[in-house]
Formats: structure tokens, C-alpha cells, sequence
């Protein structure tokens, strides 16, 4: 139940929008998927709730010069079903993965991004096209990639009265191909334990990106630069899988997955997806 009412403003433009972010204490509500359940717990007290799914600047999925723009405000099962996404196989594959189909009518990417968990399932898949996030603010708006966007748990480079208008994807190469992994406690809606997004053309330009692994979703650099730096081989792909185990220090804290089982699972997830995208490691 929550207990303390408090003022709602549902905007129609991005000025008013603007306008009414920049109230100390506001926040805003796009699907409520997570924001309505910590203000029932009274864990969030918002001075003002800013409902911003009329506003249509946060709307739509689109073309755009070099790819597309996907809005803050688009369900979840929008993106998972929209003709314009479904080259982006490894976004599609992990959005399918939150919560029900229900959940996914009313959760929004923008929400899925901003709610900075480093279980996102939709955040792997984007990573690995190198997304670009779209900001607004009183003083404009500006672009950054979504790797520097995402700052901790919990945490993304919003400044005070910000907001997310939506992603730009860049077109994928012809031959490019891309699988989501997740491995979680039980099937259905549970988080994941640890996941996994490989990317590849063909057997070159290898990318990998990895949900609860470390503090935010990030891409696996280290492993990304070993497979690129030759030609692909099975000792090359230890090796990668190597070096990114140097890197992962999961939290004790978890409540998912425990270090150990997260530490054996990212060798594992690197071996399947490349060699499951690649047809089998081999020269050339």
C-alpha cells in the first residue's frame, strides 16, 4: 500500500517536462515497474510524480541516419516485437527476458537503463551495438554512449532535471550476429544470477557484454581485444577467457548467483556463445 500521497503532474510537452523536473525530490514514471513497488515498501517519497508517457519526444521507434532511435518511453514488448529491432538480435533476446509478457507491456527500456541495476537484461544486447544515449535537460540536449552512461548500481549520468529521451543504435553489418545468455535461480520472473551478450561478424570484430559481473553492465575490453587481434583460434579464445576472468570480482553481497558460480560461468558463456555464433573454434 502506499501510505503518503503525493502531487502528480502528467506533461504533455518536453518543455513542461523540463519544466517540472527540475522540483527538488521529483521523480518520474514511465511503466512503474520498479518505482511503484519501492513506494509501496516506502523506500520512495516522491515530492512530486512526474508521469511522462504522454510526452512524445520519449515515444517511438524510428530510422535515423546510420540507425535507429529507439524512445525512453517504448514498452519493453515494443522493442522485443518492432520490424526495426530484430536485427538487433541480442537486445531482442534479452528484453524478451524481463519479467511476463504483462510486465513487458508496461516496463519501458528507458526504465530498464536508468533503473542502473547491473542485472538489465536489455543493457547487454545494447552494449554489444554500441548505443548512444539521447539526454535533455533546461540547457539542451547531448549524447553520450551508454557505456559512460551507466555509472554504478543504482546509478547513470542524469544530472538534476535530466532525462533519458531514448538510445540511438547504429546499423549492424550484414553478417553480424548476436545471442543473449542468462543464467538465473529459477526459470521466469527472476533476475539474472549473471548473463552474457556475444556479438561477432563472422569470425572477427568479437564483442562481448556481461550483466552482473561487475558494478554495471559492461563490456568484456580485455577479451574483446584479444580475439581481435588475430585470426580466431581456440587458443586465442582461452586466452580471452582468461583475461576477463582477471577482471571479474563479483559482490559477496549478491543475492542471486555467488561469486565462485559467477566467476565459472563467464568462461563458460564466452566459450558457448562464441563457439554456438561461430559454428565451432577454429583457424581462420
Amino acid at each position: 500500500m502506499i501510505l503518503n500521497a503525493c502531487p502528480y503532474e502528467k506533461p504533455t510537452t518536453l518543455q513542461r517536462l523540463l519544466e517540472l523536473n527540475q522540483t527538488p525530490g521529483a521523480k518520474l514514471l514511465a511503466g512503474g515497474t520498479d518505482l511503484v513497488l519501492v513506494m509501496k515498501e516506502n523506500k520512495a517519497e516522491p515530492a512530486l510524480l512526474i508521469d511522462i508517457k504522454n510526452v512524445p519526444e520519449l515515444h517511438g521507434i524510428y530510422a535515423i541516419p546510420g540507425g535507429i532511435f529507439i524512445g525512453a518511453a517504448e514498452p519493453i514488448q515494443e522493442v522485443v516485437e518492432h520490424p526495426l529491432t530484430q536485427v538487433y538480435h541480442a537486445l531482442v533476446e534479452g528484453a524478451g527476458r524481463i519479467g511476463c509478457y504483462e510486465i513487458r507491456l508496461r516496463a519501458t527500456i528507458g526504465g530498464n537503463i536508468c533503473n542502473g541495476s547491473p542485472s538489465a537484461d536489455s543493457v547487454p544486447g545494447l552494449l554489444l551495438y554500441d548505443a548512444d544515449v539521447v539526454v535533455a535537460g533546461r540547457s539542451g540536449t547531448r549524447v553520450s554512449t551508454l557505456e559512460s552512461f551507466l555509472l554504478g548500481p543504482g546509478r547513470v549520468d542524469l544530472q538534476e532535471g535530466e532525462v533519458l529521451l531514448g538510445v540511438n543504435l547504429k546499423t549492424p553489418n550484414p553478417n553480424a550476429k548476436s545471442k543473449y545468455y542468462r543464467c538465473s535461480r529459477v526459470k521466469g520472473m527472476d533476475l539474472s544470477g549473471i548473463s552474457a551478450g556475444i556479438y561477432c561478424e563472422g569470425k572477427s570484430n568479437f564483442r562481448i557484454a556481461f550483466g552482473a559481473a561487475w558494478p554495471t553492465v559492461a563490456r568484456a575490453k580485455a577479451a574483446e581485444e584479444i580475439l581481435n587481434a588475430g585470426p580466431y583460434t581456440p587458443e586465442r579464445l582461452q586466452q580471452a577467457i582468461a583475461a576477463t576472468l582477471e577482471t571479474v570480482h563479483p559482490r559477496r553481497s549478491s543475492m542471486r548467483a555467488s561469486p565462485e558460480y559467477k566467476r565459472a560461468m563467464v568462461g563458460e558463456l564466452i566459450q558457448m556463445g562464441i563457439e554456438e555464433l561461430t559454428g565451432g573454434a577454429c583457424n581462420g
